[in-house]
């Protein structure tokens, strides 16, 4: 069976969190999801993808390039990140301060993403150190 595959639509900030915000019919059984606590690129969509799991398989929550100025300001505050739906239920997402940064890591001069991949990061969580 294919994960199923949720696009956030938007993000929210509030008590030092941001929410990642999904409108899936599916995102209803939030509350039986778990956190697998580990990321996917996809950089042919530019996006992180963050894998959740229920009783039937994954979940692709698909973090979007317009939403990455917003993780980037999550992770310099050391901010919880947690996806919710509609109805404010809410999963924290354990790993994702480790795996972004270990994926924006290794995304920067690392041409196996693709070059459109690589400059995106580049742009919104690059520095000069790292570039060098």
């Amino acid at each position: 069976m294919m994960p199923l595959r949720m696009n956030v639509q938007s993000t929210a900030w509030g008590n030092n969190k941001l929410y990642l915000q999904v409108s899936d019919k599916m995102s209803d059984q939030l509350s039986k999801w778990k956190d697998s606590e580990r990321m996917l690129v996809d950089s042919d969509g530019l996006a992180f993808i963050y894998v959740l799991e229920n009783n039937d398989g994954f979940i692709h929550i698909s973090i979007g390039s317009k939403h990455w100025m917003d993780i980037k300001k999550a992770l310099l505050e050391k901010a919880a990140v947690a996806v919710q739906n509609d109805q404010g239920e809410e999963l924290e997402l354990i790993a994702f301060s480790n795996e972004m940064e270990y994926l924006t890591e290794n995304i920067q001069g690392n041409a196996n993403y693709g070059q459109e991949m690589e400059d995106e990061v580049m742009k919104i969580f690059g520095t000069e150190e790292k570039a060098q």
